[in-house]
């Protein structure tokens, strides 16, 4: 196998993919812990505001939203669908930390996210105005990152709209533990 550096794609390639990359995407990878620290995973369908900010709606019965509300954070992560990946290791992926904010149903934004996912998802969108059990949470993204695959992962600048470096680990993770490799160039 080719090492890392020899397999990346230049900073340009990789912008253009990243303002392509979640055209064909319609649901997000939800990642979140409870007070005590208990991770959950799970997904929901998701849109985008212009200012780069991400909506869930979820209902407020699920794990998601007690720990969401609770810690105000979630990690979320967008995957290339593994039917269309080349191999399935290196499988495009973009993700990010974000702060998690719950919408009341009488916020003056509700209308204009509901809009969102009805031009989004279509008639499955109007969900989200018939489920009054269910909330929106704005999810407010930062410390973003995209992987375009082997050795082609990049960190985001704070607009999470630009690729701000490429990350690498000098071959090292393939040396030494994956820590170890990180360690040195964190």
């Amino acid at each position: 196998m080719k090492n890392a550096k020899a397999m990346g794609i230049s900073k340009e390639k990789a912008q253009k993919e990243l303002d392509v990359f979640l055209n064909n995407i319609k649901s997000v990878i939800l990642s979140t812990v409870d007070k005590d620290g208990e991770p959950f995973a799970s997904y929901s369908p998701f849109v985008e505001d212009e200012e780069g900010n991400f909506y869930v709606f979820i209902s407020t019965a699920v794990k998601h939203s007690h720990n969401m509300y609770t810690t105000g954070k979630a990690h979320i992560l967008f995957i290339e669908d593994e039917s269309n990946t080349a191999h399935i290791y290196g499988r495009r992926r973009l993700y990010f930390n974000a702060k998690a904010e719950k919408f009341e149903p009488e916020d003056e934004r509700f209308e204009k996210i509901a809009t969102l996912f009805e031009k989004k998802l279509g008639d499955q969108g109007a969900l989200v105005r018939s489920m009054v059990d269910s909330r929106i949470y704005k999810l407010t993204p930062y410390n973003g990152n995209i992987v375009l695959g082997f050795g082609a992962a990049y960190k985001l600048d704070k607009s999470n709209k630009k690729i701000e470096t490429q990350k690498t680990m000098k071959g090292k993770a393939h040396s030494q533990s994956h820590e170890e490799g990180l360690k040195e160039h964190a």
